[in-house]
């Protein structure tokens, strides 16, 4: 059956329960909430009775159809179609969870010239020095042994190994194809077009990518810097795409931005324990990987 024959069908159902009074259209609400609940008690005789609930999957049809007829209600006194809700619904799910990525990811600089476009695959080196009593660290790319932007300190009052940072920048460049950050540390920025010079690879764009490390970093802080995790929080991943709403990584699902940041926290937990150390950058093959100290 079509989602828009069982709206159709289910339409014809509606109950006019307190005639006349508007309060009539909160009654679906609060029956999709008590239908909810009697999903959960069938949860629960299922795992207090075990083998011997024999009906289980059936009541358990029941009350999810009971759902969906008052979401079908809803739906239709909001003006709503069912299919617009479940297509809608698939592209959300599949923006946060599909893992196959392939299809959706763009080379943004595949039209420029080989100058400006970022090396498909290349390593760099994390380097700590000692300066003023303060270490900091130095980022060279081996392909060239060029040093990468300044020295840079944790900027912080507290020693936190914000220092190694720009690893972040390195997992967008490898998982996303982007960073105008790194477009400026390696002097590739996409001058052949004004207007990407100055919107994709300019100033703005540089500080947003900037402002999304320090978010992600902030929230990290609270989760042991995703030492231990393989996810980011859903409510994260929108804030990061709403940044980007006007730039060309727009198009990254949240499913991207989580593989990028996941992975760029494994190789920076590495960067951290050993002091520093070479990374392999490839965007041929989407990878991050910590190489070792020397």
């Amino acid at each position: 059956m079509e989602f828009s024959t069982y709206q159709q069908e289910a339409k014809k159902t509606i109950q006019d329960y307190i005639q006349g009074k508007e309060a009539n259209k909160l009654v679906p609400f609060l029956g999709l909430i008590g239908e909810a609940g009697s999903v959960i008690t069938e949860l629960k005789k299922n795992l207090r009775d075990g083998n011997s609930y024999t009906n289980y999957n059936n009541k358990l049809k029941e009350e999810l159809g009971d759902l969906l007829w008052y979401i079908s209600t809803i739906a239709t006194e909001n003006n709503l179609g069912l299919c617009e809700i479940a297509e809608s619904n698939l592209t959300k799910i599949k923006d946060r969870f599909d893992l196959e990525q392939s299809g959706d990811f763009i080379i943004y600089d595949a039209e420029y010239p080989t100058e400006e476009q970022f090396p498909r695959e290349f390593e760099i080196q994390f380097d700590v020095i000692c300066e003023g009593g303060r270490e900091k660290v130095r980022v060279t790319n081996n392909t060239n042994n060029s040093k990468l932007g300044d020295d840079i300190s944790d900027n912080s009052h507290k020693e936190d190994g914000y220092r190694f940072h720009d690893i972040f920048h390195f997992g967008y460049v490898a998982f996303l194809g982007w960073s105008p950050v790194v477009r400026k540390l390696m002097g590739i920025k996409r001058k052949s077009d004004s207007a990407t010079d100055e919107i994709e690879d300019g100033a703005r764009a540089t500080i947003t990518e900037e402002l999304i490390s320090l978010y992600i970093y902030s929230h990290g802080m609270d989760h042991q810097l995703f030492k231990y995790s393989n996810s980011v929080d859903t409510e994260i991943l929108k804030t990061v795409q709403k940044l980007v709403s006007g730039i060309e990584v727009k198009n990254c699902t949240q499913k991207q931005w989580e593989t990028a940041i996941i992975n760029s926290y494994k190789v920076y937990d590495e960067l951290k324990r050993n002091n520093g150390g070479r990374v392999l950058i490839s965007i041929k093959n989407r990878r991050l990987i910590y190489l070792g100290k020397s």
